[in-house]
């Protein structure tokens, strides 16, 4: 296989899960190569789902099928330093509560 850098290859006009990226990198001095799906890489950095508290209201229902009580979850806010006070996770959906605020407030879950 040739050495080829990102920068040097052509922009694919699509690219499927099942399609296959070798991968190589510096193990100590000793180069190592891996194979791996696109599909592999994209569940790495997970997936998100995001939606607005409405002013007054104090929770928030944020649905998607990949969610998992097994899923690792992040929460995401709008406003530095507003966080949920509680947060309760199924199979499909993460359901967070705010205490009341006077403004929306954009809220984003990542999980993977």
């Amino acid at each position: 296989m040739a050495n080829v850098t990102i920068g040097d290859l052509t922009a694919a006009s699509m690219v499927s899960r099942d399609d296959l990226i070798e991968i190589e990198h510096d193990n100590n001095g000793t180069p190592e190569s891996k194979s791996v799906t696109v599909g592999q890489i994209a569940d790495l950095s997970g997936k998100e789902v995001s939606g607005t508290l409405a002013a007054g209201s104090t929770s928030i229902t944020l649905s998607d099928a990949g969610i998992t009580t097994d899923s690792t979850i992040d929460f995401y806010t709008s406003v530095f330093g507003v966080n949920p006070t509680a947060a309760a996770v199924a199979n499909g959906s993460v359901t967070l509560t705010f205490e009341a605020r006077s403004s929306d407030l954009d809220v984003k879950v990542r999980f993977s």
